[in-house]
């Protein structure tokens, strides 16, 4: 440990030391103290700027001010666009400026740099906070620092609902001694999967408390959740199950991405007769909605209106997410893997359509080489290009092949996967995967590839798919929350003591962590256990897995929202929100709003096919 006594509270931190201790010699008016880092390689503004679940790759792409929820006009859209996010904490496009955030802005209080051109990479970790507060961390011009107390002292437009904010400081008077723990990293680095292996394993090297949650047993688990989606969820207009609690003839459905063709495989397999026939019911109203393209509807209702994914702009009128068709190819085989065991025989309509589905992707790639974001329902043209939004699709693809035994389908998933790798994944970022954030860099994308490489890797055997699964899983892990966050004591999830381990951002945009990866159930890092013996992957599982129960509302254990008037969330609601950010205020750290989300059906996935594996 090294001791410097300065007068505007700032001390050089060096690697292979814990603690920074800085006395302050002077007093300090509505400041903060600071340990910073200037990293020893020359700096040129193209490095790579990381904070995990925040900025990646500094977030250092084109930007555009829109609301919520941010859609594009057809005059901005492309095919071969340059990815194009909303307006959100980043950097300039040439390196330049200054990221100012709190450890609640990120998923590990982490900030990281990779210079390609020196081959040399820098990861500063810390801690949340000291004293009850949260510290800060910027980056600018290459240097690192972390703050006590966070003091962002630019107001920021900051996406939609985001506050903006400034910090009022602290004072401190003349001899006041802080110690600001951290841990430098600075090492040699030939590219981003070297880069996220060692952040992966030095993730929870600060030491911070990673204890799981009691968990509530698995059958009880269904018991509740069966419950909420035979009573709230199953929709007789149309018989189907829906994604949250609406009335009849409101948005109720969408295939894919929030549950929609998903719950009923796990409903499926984990109920008895009502479910199954009622999650048959389901895949026959996802095939009455498919576009002659073979692509789905992004939204329908329960009386057979159709509505686009463009957010009710007349122009984009036919505009469909194309992650949602590419969640539903994959999941029709879990469904159809479910018919096959039970010795039934799978109805010809849904063989017919997702064979149609199928082929819409290979067409997709021949003509275009990739897969878009936004595409025409009816016409199966490209709207809107570029991102990893069908991450998932070669997983699809690998399973059309294993059924069909078309080698169409499986040299169309390589080559896709390989792109994928080549374009996004290789850059440090995967992106497009919510219809919500315009272009910007999210963990749903991440993990809907994650399960490609694992998928291609299981049918193939050839090693390079098991490599990029590795890198691509460790990518992922950057997005998950490693450690216990101290929620406010009167919060909520303060109330409650909740634990915060192994939640999930889902985009640099909406920055709040999630309960459950959006929306898969994980068992990917199961087979990559499996396969590398790094119990390190299971133990990424088990966090991501066993934390969901605790944020479900229960008779016994009611979880009540941040209202003026606070709402009791019924039984079986999980929120989506484990909010670590004051991006909403500081009162909505550790609260929820009364909402029925997705995280419901991520559970029910956990429940379906790794809650034995635990």
């Amino acid at each position: 440990m090294r001791e410097m006594l300065t007068g505007n509270g700032r001390t050089v931190l060096c690697p292979g030391e814990s603690r920074a201790e800085i006395v302050v010699e002077r007093p300090i008016q509505s400041g903060c103290v600071t340990g910073f880092y200037r990293p020893a390689f020359e700096i040129t503004g193209e490095e790579y700027v990381f904070l995990p679940a925040c900025c990646y790759n500094g977030n250092r792409f084109k930007s555009l001010k829109k609301e919520y929820p941010p859609m594009f006009l057809a005059e901005e859209a492309d095919i071969d666009m340059p990815i194009t996010q909303t307006d959100v904490i980043r950097l300039n496009e040439d390196g330049s400026g200054r990221i100012e955030v709190t450890t609640g802005d990120v998923s590990v209080p982490c900030i990281g740099i990779f210079s390609k051109r020196e081959k040399r990479a820098v990861l500063l970790f810390t801690v949340q906070q000291i004293q009850g507060e949260n510290l800060g961390l910027t980056c600018e011009n290459g240097a690192l620092e972390i703050q006590y107390p966070h003091y962002r002292q630019k107001k920021q437009y900051r996406a939609f609902c985001m506050k903006e904010i400034s910090d009022p400081g602290k004072d401190f008077g003349a001899g006041e001694k802080i110690v600001i723990p951290y841990r430098l990293l600075e090492f040699d680095c030939e590219n981003m999967e070297q880069f996220y292996h060692v952040f992966f394993e030095n993730r929870k090297c600060m030491g911070l408390d990673d204890s799981l949650p009691e968990v509530l047993s698995f059958a009880e688990q269904f018991a509740i959740q069966r419950e909420k989606f035979n009573s709230l969820n199953w929709r007789k207009r149309g018989r189907f199950y829906g994604v949250g609690i609406t009335d009849e003839g409101t948005q109720v459905w969408q295939p894919g991405w929030v549950g929609g063709g998903m719950s009923s495989f796990a409903m499926m397999k984990l109920g008895e007769r009502l479910e199954w026939e009622r999650g048959m019911d389901t895949l026959r109203f996802l095939f009455q909605n498919q576009g002659a393209s073979g692509l789905f509807y992004g939204v329908c209702s329960g009386d057979g209106s159709h509505h686009n994914d463009g957010f009710g702009q007349k122009e984009n009128e036919n505009w469909v997410l194309i992650r949602k068709s590419a969640d539903v190819l994959y999941f029709l085989f879990k469904h159809f893997r479910l018919i096959q065991e039970r010795g039934e025989e799978i109805p010809e309509e849904f063989l017919r359509g997702t064979r149609l589905l199928a082929d819409r992707f290979v067409s997709l790639w021949k003509e275009y080489g990739q897969f878009g974001q936004f595409v025409d329902v009816e016409t199966g043209r490209i709207a809107v290009g570029g991102t990893t939004s069908a991450g998932i699709a070669p997983a699809g693809l690998v399973c059309a092949y294993e059924f069909w035994q078309d080698d169409k389908y499986l040299q169309t998933a390589k080559e896709s996967a390989q792109h994928f790798y080549d374009r996004d994944l290789s850059c440090g970022y995967t992106n497009g995967g919510p219809g919500e954030i315009l272009q910007g860099t999210d963990s749903e994308s991440a993990f809907g590839l994650l399960e490609s490489y694992v998928k291609l890797y299981e049918v193939t055997k050839e090693e390079k798919w098991l490599r990029y699964a590795v890198f691509c899983a460790d990518y992922c892990s950057s997005w998950v929350v490693p450690y216990n966050y101290v929620f406010p004591k009167e919060s909520e999830f303060g109330r409650l003591e909740m634990k915060a381990v192994g939640s999930v951002f889902a985009n640099v945009q909406n920055k709040h962590s999630a309960p459950g990866i959006c929306t898969l159930s994980g068992d990917s890092l199961y087979k990559l256990y499996q396969w590398t013996k790094d119990v390190r992957y299971l133990q990424l599982l088990k966090e991501i897995s066993l934390t969901i129960s605790q944020y479900m509302s229960r008779e016994d254990r009611p979880i009540y929202s941040w209202d003026e008037k606070p709402e009791k969330l019924l039984p079986g609601v999980i929120c989506e929100r484990v909010n670590l950010s004051d991006w909403e205020g500081a009162d909505k750290v550790g609260g929820v709003f009364n909402g029925s989300c997705w995280s419901e059906t991520s559970n029910l996935l956990m429940l379906a096919e790794v809650a034995e594996l635990l």
